[in-house]
Parts: C-alpha cells; structure tokens; sequence
C-alpha cells in the first residue's frame, strides 16, 4: 500500500470507527441487555436475604435489635466517627432503636418486602424499599459479619437501576395480560432513560463482582502460605471454621491435591476479569468459581457468603443460558406430569 492509499484509507477507517460506536451507543439506549439475568439477580439476592432473616429469626434481637451489644448508642458513636452527614443518615441507622416492638415491626416488614421482591410485585418500588432494609440490617449487623451483607448491600443498590422485574415476576405476567399502550414521545424517552439505567446497573453488578475476585486475588498474593500452595490445608485445620471436622481432617492430608487447588484459586480469582470474557474459557472459570464457593461454603461454614457470591457470577451468563435453562425446566416439569 502507497502512502497515498494508506491516508485515502485513514478516514473510512475513522468513519467505520465512529459509526460502530455509534451502532454500540444506540444499541446501549435502545436495548436492555440481560434481562433474564437481572430477574436471577434480584431473585437469588433477595431470595437469600429473605432466607438469612427467617434463619435467624430467634436470634434477631441479639443481632440487629435491641439486644445486640452493637448498642443504637455505638451505632450512633461510630456513625458520628465517621463523620456522616446527619441529613442522610436516617437511611440506614433507621433500625437502631432501644424499643423492641419498633424493631420487630422492622423485621416483620423487611421479611415481607423481601418475599413481594422475589415475587416481581411492583418491583421498581420493591427495589427501593428492599435497598432501603438491606442497608439498615447491614448496619446493625456488626456482630456477626461474614461478607453476605455487604455483598447484599451492593447488590441491592445496584438492583434498584436494574429493570429486574421484566422476566419471571408478577410484573411481567401482568404485563403480559395487559394491552400495549401507544407509544408516545414521552413514553419513548421514559424507555431510553429506564435502558440506559439497566444497562449501568448490569454493568456496575459485573464490575463489582471482578473487583471482589480481582482484590482477593491480590490479597492471597502477598500471602506467604498462598504462594507456597500450603493456605487451604491451614485453612480446613481451623476448627471455628469447621461444618464437618473429620471430612477437612482427611482433606488436609492431601497435600498435593490441595497445592494445586490453591493455585487454581489464586489463578482463577486474579485472571477472571479477563477469562470470563473469553468465550471458550467462560464458563471453565465460572464453573472454578462455583466450585470454590461450594468447597467454601460446605467445608469453611460460610454457606450465605458462598451463595451470595454465586448469584453474583451469574450476571456473567448470556440470555440464551436462561432461555434454555427454563425451556429444559419446562421438559422435566411436563415429562414428570406425564408420568401416571
């Protein structure tokens, strides 16, 4: 190629350039990208905080009410240490009250906001209301912390852009029965807006659960016992950690095995922003990660920070996943019906 081929060629490159971004700008206003795994989302999030709070239902007082040694007074102190500003504030100290039947009213309705949000009823406000209890149940619970509320609490205001409630929820089958509207300018602009935001909220989900592998990979890194393949046999030895202590005794001992599974998990966590983009190697390092959580969850007793973890990977898996997921649920549902 002359040079003077090679400039003729610079601005059909650039306008090539400009009109795929453009392509990629209008399809990012027009079209909600994963929908089917927002109503995942919102499903697994609050399906698991729901779970979380009936599971601790006789131990609620002592870790988010009145009883809790995490007193309304230190949570008020170390808010004032933080330096928050007051105005706000009301948004998640709101639950640290000395009164017990304003407490239990509390948690009566957190419980029912959570379920009306598994369910897709009038999710938009849901998501809000739900955002809303998560932060203030994340507040009062400094006692008893494994990673699940945060996790929850970011999850949940990530959600509210989310338009989680288009598949699989009362909203959608509503919608489904109802006659379409015309479309109006007004109603055009409104959907543009609503994508945009769904689109960010998605995008924000998937950044944030990257940052969590990419920064606990790191942290393993500097990790005398991680670099020398030896953490997980010190880890299945701690005995406050441990659901079933004969079955991690007879895993400690394998010494080899758990050398490799280390650096597959160091592996694993520091390449997965980038692997979970690589079509063929997707699905591998999301299939690692599950197996991480299980190991973690079953073997370490942190069986909700595993789950929350899980249902966070799942933003990572494309619509076509789900549609088959449920057209093969739809087969066995039917053959076992079938079945005289």
């Amino acid at each position: 190629m002359t040079l003077r081929q090679a400039s003729a060629a610079v601005p059909a490159v650039t306008e090539d350039g400009g009109r795929g971004m453009r392509e990629r700008l209008h399809t990012a206003i027009r079209t909600p990208f994963g929908l089917y795994g927002a109503a995942v989302l919102r499903i697994g999030v609050s399906g698991l905080f729901l779970l979380n709070l009936l599971r601790e239902a006789g131990h609620a007082d002592r870790l988010w009410g009145p009883g809790s040694p995490y007193t309304p007074e230190l949570l008020r102190a170390s808010i004032e240490a933080r330096g928050a500003d007051g105005r706000l504030s009301w948004w998640y100290t709101w639950l640290g009250t000395p009164s017990p039947d304003y407490f239990w009213a509390a948690y009566v309705l957190a419980v029912a906001v959570s379920a009306l949000y598994l369910l897709g009823w009038h999710t938009r406000l849901m998501a809000v209301l739900f955002a809303f209890v998560v932060a203030g149940f994340y507040m009062r619970s400094t006692v008893a912390s494994s990673g699940f509320e945060l996790l929850s609490l970011l999850f949940a205001n990530y959600l509210v852009l989310c338009a989680s409630g288009r598949r699989w929820s009362l909203d959608a089958r509503r919608a489904a029965r109802a006659t379409p509207a015309p479309v109006t300018p007004y109603e055009e602009l409104r959907r543009r807006v609503v994508t945009v935001l769904h689109n960010a909220g998605m995008a924000l989900i998937a950044f944030q659960v990257m940052v969590v592998y990419a920064t606990a990979g790191l942290y393993k890194l500097r990790g005398a016992t991680w670099r020398d393949g030896s953490a997980l046999h010190y880890a299945l030895r701690l005995d406050d950690f441990a659901t079933f202590p004969e079955l991690s005794g007879r895993l400690a001992g394998q010494g080899s095995v758990l050398t490799l599974l280390a650096y597959v998990t160091l592996a694993s966590q520091l390449l997965f922003p980038v692997l979970v983009f690589v079509p063929r190697l997707k699905y591998a390092v999301l299939g690692v990660m599950l197996g991480t959580h299980a190991g973690i969850g079953l073997l370490l007793a942190l069986p909700m920070f595993s789950a929350i973890t899980v249902v966070g990977d799942l933003v990572f898996l494309p619509t076509m996943f789900w549609l088959r997921a449920a057209r093969a649920a739809r087969l066995l549902r039917s053959s076992h019906a079938t079945i005289p």
